[in-house]
Formats: C-alpha cells, sequence, structure tokens
C-alpha cells in the first residue's frame, strides 16, 4: 500500500468518536501553532511551553501526541509539505497525458495554493537552511528536493519536446518558485487573508505568462 493510499483511506474526522474528534483537534491545533513558533524563532528559540500557549492547551499534551521536540519538528513539516507532495503526485499522475507545459501549469498552481495556505513553512524552512542543520538535509531529501525536481522534471520535458528553449532549468525552476514563496509570504497585510480561489490563480496566470515569453521559442 503506497503512503498516498495510506492517507485517502484514513477515517475522516466527522467519522471519528468524540473524544478521538478532541484530539484531532488538538493535535491539529498543536500543530499550526508549531508552526508559527518554528517560523518566527527557529528550531532552537521555539519552546514547548510558547507552542503549548499558542495552541491553548497543556504543555504536557504536545509530549502525549509527540514525544519530543525533534517529533513535532518533523511532524509539523509533514503537516503541511507532505500534504503539498500527495497533491503534486495526484496532480502529476491526473495530468499524464497533457503536454508539458500545461502540466507545469497544473503543478505551479498548486504550490501557489500551498504558499497562501501555508505562508510560515517558508520562514521555517529558511530558518534551518541558515543552521545548515540535519533537519534541513532531511526537508530536502523527503519534500523539497522532490518538489524541486518535479519542476525541473517538467521543464525538461518541454525542452524535450520543442516547446522551450536550451536554458538552464535549474535556475528557472528556483527562480519560479522562490517567486510563489516570495508573493505569500511577504505580503500586504491589507489582503490578507489570502483569496485562495482568486488571488492565487491570478498570481499563477501572471508568473506562468512571464515564464513563457521569457523562454518560449519565438
Amino acid at each position: 500500500m503506497t503512503g498516498r493510499e495510506r492517507f485517502e483511506l484514513a477515517p475522516t474526522r466527522k467519522n471519528l468518536p468524540a473524544a478521538t474528534q478532541d484530539g484531532a483537534n488538538s493535535r491539529e491545533a498543536i500543530l499550526r501553532a508549531a508552526l508559527k513558533a518554528f517560523a518566527r524563532d527557529g528550531y532552537d528559540g521555539a519552546s514547548m511551553p510558547r507552542i503549548a500557549r499558542l495552541a491553548n492547551v497543556a504543555p504536557p499534551l504536545i509530549h502525549y501526541y509527540f514525544g519530543s521536540k525533534e517529533k513535532l519538528w518533523r511532524e509539523t513539516v509533514d503537516h503541511s509539505l507532505g500534504e503539498l507532495r500527495r497533491e503534486a503526485l495526484a496532480i502529476c499522475t491526473a495530468t499524464r497525458g497533457l503536454a508539458p507545459l500545461d502540466r507545469l501549469r497544473a503543478l505551479l498552481q498548486a504550490y501557489c495554493h500551498f504558499a497562501a495556505r501555508w505562508p510560515d513553512h517558508f520562514f521555517m524552512i529558511i530558518a534551518e537552511a541558515r543552521s545548515d542543520s540535519e533537519r534541513f538535509a532531511w526537508v530536502q531529501a523527503n519534500f523539497t528536493g522532490i518538489l524541486f525536481e518535479e519542476v525541473v522534471g517538467l521543464l525538461r520535458d518541454a525542452r524535450e519536446a520543442g516547446a522551450i528553449r536550451d536554458v538552464r532549468l535549474d535556475q528557472v525552476a528556483i527562480t519560479v518558485i522562490a517567486g510563489i514563496l516570495l508573493n505569500f509570504t511577504v505580503y500586504p497585510s491589507g489582503k490578507n487573508p489570502v483569496d485562495l480561489d482568486g488571488e492565487t490563480n491570478q498570481f499563477c496566470d501572471q508568473l506562468f505568462d512571464m515564464l513563457l515569453r521569457g523562454i518560449a521559442r519565438d
């Protein structure tokens, strides 16, 4: 059974007993609070008591669900990036019959929606990148590196199909991904929360248009 199948076959919250639903709510509140704390203060600066306060739960509950700060950090990453990785896999599978650039557009749309939903995640990863920690290497191996290679792979397919010029695909990929992340993290406060179906679609359309005008063949 694949990871995606396990995810899809997991019981939905509405089918869980009330006590289990309460536990699921508390666990999710802890993960969301941890994301904010790790993004703002980094791994070393984020404290378990502060995360508990942000989540409005008793500190022992964090140890009950996660056991350690390291495990909480990893599950916080998986809570958001794991969802994106599963969605990216589903998109790549569902669009397999389309032209490479159409597949790329669908994937970038998902990345835009992710960045809008999880703006703190970018800062959390940057904090680990600056510390050059084993945690950052783990994120690259299990999430960000895989997602990056999906974009590079679709660009490679487009180049082989003659749809784009012979350019440095890794540089194009990092430019596009960085643009998405910066747009939805360094964002005007007056426009928050971002309208996922409006703002993200408009930005993705504009980004894709600029990408094609820059690298498409004449």
